[in-house]
């Protein structure tokens, strides 16, 4: 196998229970065909999921024994002064040789922010800015400093606010509020009325889905930080970090995440009686005086227990691949999460993502169809990324319909009436898209479409992942937990560089650390242990089935020839049974990642079917 420059060879291999399908696939699928389930043994019932990290806006100082600051990011020195770095902090790591979290004791009531202090060994995990990672490889470097109300100001709260569709002046008071706790600061920071801002307030709390404040302002918060792990309440880390007992954590992480002072008593166990008086010890402990400014600082708290948490750690996500967030609300007060690459004038072409995958859209893509004149839309799926799944857990059974519902309601938000599809895998969406709104779909081009699970051969690690879910259908949430746990830098790319050493298009594809990097954000949620939206899908295509798809003459399928999964002759068969009229071509110098190692041929073939149909 040819040398692959992003490789995993600079990384100590890892172990774990998805070894089995890294090493003998084929070995495995024939167990699997046997009846075997020895191998299921080491798969997870659940896992808690790691965070993703904006390290690039992360507040960091590097600090020798004594406490000297040796380097300071730019936001971190605009944050906490050299002279106020917490001596006790410093030797209590020291001495322990643990990470402490404590509310930076220097600042005002209206805008403390939360401050980690690790010992340099376990703080090297962390995700941090490149040139903070240097500096603690120094070797007179013995603490690192991290400091959360970096995070959530500037660049990465304004992200948060478009995010929800905040309007530049819904923006302005909403990053007033976050900063001072309450409306009054935030008119005064926005420069507005105090009645005003109480209304700018209250339609960007309904954008943003929020009852309360201090809910509003966690959803900022966490939104500004990165993306947040399941499975975790954070009830012990509060209790660690201000010495609060069980039942106050419970009440302060209630309160901080938006219900009433009578709700949060009753989620603690308490009456409203002794909740009041507990909360009035715990706003004097904290050292804040309303509940959107306890928001502020648990959560933030509750951020960096994440960042720094040793067993699980955080991911560090690459700032040149940020996706264009947006999120907007289904009518069960979930939301959906999507990405408009634009120009606005551009003719829109939804890219669909697989089942293995996110929005994340591959940037050689999204640049090839904007050069074609197209506007790429990408949607998070429901259970996918940052798109929660629906309320009612129906959508389970029906996870390919369930996705048609968000992307109706994307369209009616972006005001589209038409647009054109591009499946790199999410083949069966576009098929239920096509009969649910006919009139909305003009052009499809599908790109290495998968067959039903139940049709065709399969080869490879994936190959046999898809005949394990085949044979045992209960093991795809195991399955699915294990991979959330295993999903580090290093095993993701020991997972591809194995699956693609038969196919020399995608090992030169891969080669470009550019096209591994977009390759790997789309997996990248998944370490957050969102996997619902996976496990949907894969039990869906065990026996999904599609007859001829009615105006099918208005699709076309591009199929590499150096597949990995499937025999692309066999996907070629079935797909020509779904879409009768549909053109077929093969591609001859192409594996699994057409879109990433031909771009231009995918937007100019898109290019060339609304083209054909304007002639």
């Amino acid at each position: 196998m040819d040398r692959l420059k992003p490789g995993a060879e600079r990384a100590v291999r890892e172990a774990g229970p998805l070894d089995p399908w890294l090493e003998t696939p084929g070995a495995l699928t024939a167990a699997v065909r046997g009846g075997s389930r020895a191998f299921a043994a080491g798969l997870a019932k659940a896992v808690e999921g790691r965070s993703l990290i904006r390290a690039d806006r992360m507040g960091v100082a590097v600090l020798d024994r004594a406490g000297a600051i040796l380097f300071a990011t730019d936001t971190f020195a605009r944050l906490v002064a050299p002279d106020r770095i917490d001596a006790e902090a410093v030797a209590k790591v020291l001495a322990t040789q643990r990470t402490i979290i404590a509310p930076n004791a220097d600042e005002t009531a209206a805008s403390r922010s939360a401050v980690a202090y690790g010992p340099i060994e376990q703080a090297r995990q962390w995700a941090m800015p490149e040139e903070a990672a240097r500096a603690a490889r120094s070797p007179r470097a013995a603490i690192v400093v991290v400091a959360a109300g970096a995070v959530t100001g500037g660049e990465a709260l304004l992200d948060a606010c478009a995010a929800f569709g905040l309007t530049p002046l819904q923006s302005r008071v909403a990053m007033g509020l976050v900063r001072t706790g309450s409306v009054r600061g935030a008119a005064r920071e926005a420069d507005v009325a105090y009645e005003t801002a109480r209304k700018v307030v209250a339609d960007a709390m309904r954008r943003a889905g929020a009852t309360r404040l201090s809910a509003f302002i966690e959803r900022l918060v966490r939104l500004s930080f990165g993306v947040w792990p399941v499975g975790r309440d954070g009830e012990a880390m509060l209790a660690d970090i201000w010495r609060l007992s069980q039942r106050q954590a419970a009440l302060v992480l209630a309160l901080s995440q938006g219900l009433s002072r009578g709700e949060a008593a009753k989620a603690a166990g308490m009456s409203d009686a002794v909740a009041k008086k507990q909360l009035d010890v715990i706003f004097t402990t904290l050292g804040v005086r309303t509940s959107p400014e306890l928001s502020k600082l648990v959560t933030e708290a509750r951020a960096l227990a994440m960042l720094t948490d040793a067993l699980q750690g955080a991911v560090p996500v690459d700032p040149d691949i940020m996706e264009p967030l947006r999120l907007i609300l289904r009518t069960d007060g979930t939301h959906v999460a999507f990405s408009d690459y634009g120009p606005r004038g551009g003719r829109p072409v939804l890219i669909l993502h697989s089942s293995s995958a996110t929005r994340a859209a591959p940037g050689v893509l999204v640049r090839a169809l904007q050069a074609e004149g197209f506007r790429p839309l990408a949607i998070d799926r429901p259970g996918f990324g940052m798109t929660d799944a629906p309320s009612d857990p129906a959508w389970r059974t029906a996870p390919f319909e369930a996705a048609c519902d968000d992307v109706l309601l994307v369209c009616e938000q972006l005001k589209l009436s038409t647009l054109d599809l591009i499946g790199r895998g999410g083949a069966q969406v576009a098929v239920a898209l096509a009969k649910r709104a006919p009139a909305l779909i003009d052009r499809v081009l599908l790109v290495n479409p998968d067959p039903p699970t139940s049709h065709g051969r399969r080869s490879g690690i994936f190959g046999a992942v898809k005949e394990t879910f085949f044979r045992h259908p209960d093991l795809i949430e195991k399955f699915a937990w294990t991979l959330a746990a295993q999903m580090t830098p290093t095993r993701s790319w020991r997972l591809l560089a194995r699956a693609i050493e038969n196919s020399p298009p995608d090992r030169a594809v891969m080669s470009d650390g550019r096209n591994y990097a977009d390759y790997a954000a789309t997996l990248r949620p998944f370490a957050t242990g969102r996997v619902a939206g996976y496990v949907a899908e894969q039990t869906a295509m065990l026996g999904w089935t599609s007859g001829p798809v009615n105006g099918s003459g208005r699709w076309r399928v591009l199929q590499g020839a150096h597949d990995f999964i499937h025999m692309p002759t066999e996907v070629i068969q079935y797909w020509r049974g779904v879409l009768p009229e549909a053109d077929f071509e093969m591609i001859p110098d192409a594996g699994r990642y057409l879109v990433l190692s031909h771009p231009a041929l995918v937007a100019g073939a898109l290019k060339e079917m609304t083209e054909t149909k304007a002639a």
